[in-house]
């Protein structure tokens, strides 16, 4: 239980920090062009990332439980 708070907390500081608020889109002249994400669509994807982090640390930490359980 642990593991997922302190992972889902790790891992929103994380999406926070790197993921990206704008986006660059390319055009059909070849050129570029550039928009803001909405507030909305920034927290669910941080909010994305976090779960997908949090679920895949749970599993490591009771695949480890495990292996240390049935180890001796």
């Amino acid at each position: 239980m642990k593991t997922g708070v302190y992972g889902f907390i790790c891992s929103l500081a994380i999406g926070i920090l790197f993921i990206d608020k704008t986006v660059t889109v390319p055009a059909l002249n070849g050129s570029y062009t550039g928009y803001e994400k909405d507030l909305t669509e920034y927290v669910l994807e941080v909010l994305r990332f976090s779960i997908k982090i949090t679920i895949v640390l749970t599993v490591l930490a009771l695949l480890y439980k495990l292996y240390r359980k049935y180890k001796h």
